[in-house]
């Protein structure tokens, strides 16, 4: 039943089904679940959020109704993570390149870090051990990324002659590589907090507000250093990256970015960086602020943007800090 009074509005969205849940996955995920609590309202079918703002309890329905992203990590990253651990190991028991899924990636991978094929050799999926890792700001020049330690961003490990080496993977045209709650800082009750944190990153208090709401308001510098905001913003990519990392990036099939590093020393340099890198929440126009500039991050070209949103409909006010890139 509940199923079928929400059909109108699913057709571009892949759907799962039981007794319990309706899970309904959807590139635009927020504005699918905006429109649909919106139908319930004007039809007074009473709902309630449960513990996640994404899945809704719905009047007279056993099945609780969830919103996820189509593109979610459990549906392509899991995917790409456990077909290369496979390969791997298939490698290191003796198989071709050109015999697995991602022997264009494998290759890569052996060229840089000279793994032997022997089947002393493992790659185990560590998925799950990833982490939060929140931001503390100190003052408007520094944010230490913490809980960082070497593993804590890793997807995958390596076993190789008994040396683990921890591997971060992305398999898309665009990808996160951090995720953070900022919302207090934003929106604390002492105003040089707030300060401080719209100075880091180098927004304007007075059109923060605009967008939020006049609780956001603070008073900040006329004139930002965009030249301190630019070495601030390549230092948190360098900890958002983390520490010891073999970083594996798919991009699509033959076009593979590979790096490993040791300790935070990324090579990052971030370009472009001024007033018109800057957007703000505007009603009927964005839910978000952002900042949008060009980098380098370990010899590869990115488009970086740093944005400052929720990811729900109900989500107000720059909730989360997002590092998005976008290979060039």
């Amino acid at each position: 039943m509940l199923l079928q009074l929400i059909k109108p509005f699913i057709k571009d969205s892949k759907v799962e089904e039981s007794n319990t849940m309706l899970l309904i996955r959807n590139k635009d995920r927020a504005s699918l679940q905006e429109n649909i609590e919106k139908f319930f309202k004007s039809k007074k079918i009473k709902y309630t959020q449960l513990k996640k703002p994404t899945e809704l309890s719905i009047q007279n329905s056993k099945q609780k109704l969830v919103f996820k992203p189509l593109k979610a990590k459990g549906v392509g990253g899991l995917k790409f993570e456990s077909q290369l651990v496979s390969d791997f190991n298939e490698w290191f028991d003796g198989a071709d390149e050109d015999e697995l899924k991602h022997g264009d990636t494998i290759k890569e991978v052996i060229k840089l870090m000279k793994f032997k094929q022997t089947k002393k050799n493992k790659c185990t999926g560590i998925g799950k051990a990833n982490t939060k890792r929140p931001p503390l700001f100190s003052g408007s020049s520094k944010v230490t990324v913490q809980n960082n330690q070497k593993g804590n961003v890793g997807d995958v490990q390596f076993n190789i002659d008994g040396k683990i080496i921890f591997a971060s993977l992305k398999f898309s045209n665009s990808f996160y590589i951090y995720n953070a709650t900022v919302i207090d800082y934003f929106k604390s009750n002492d105003e040089k907090t707030r300060k401080n944190i719209n100075e880091f990153f180098g927004f304007n208090g007075a059109d923060v507000a605009e967008g939020f709401g006049r609780e956001y308001y603070v008073s900040t510098v006329k004139n930002p250093n965009y030249g301190s905001i630019k070495t601030r913003l390549e230092d948190l990519i360098k900890q958002a990256l983390g520490p010891d990392i073999l970083l594996i990036t798919k991009i699509n099939q033959n076009k593979n970015y590979v790096n490993y590093v040791e300790g935070f020393n990324h090579k990052i340099t971030i370009t472009g960086l001024n007033k018109n890198s800057y957007s703000y929440a505007e009603k009927n126009v964005r839910k978000y602020m952002v900042i949008q500039t060009n980098g380098s991050i370990n010899g590869h070209e990115y488009n970086v943007d740093f944005q400052f949103r929720g990811t729900t409909s109900t989500d107000t006010g720059p909730r989360y800090l997002r590092i998005l890139l976008k290979p060039k």
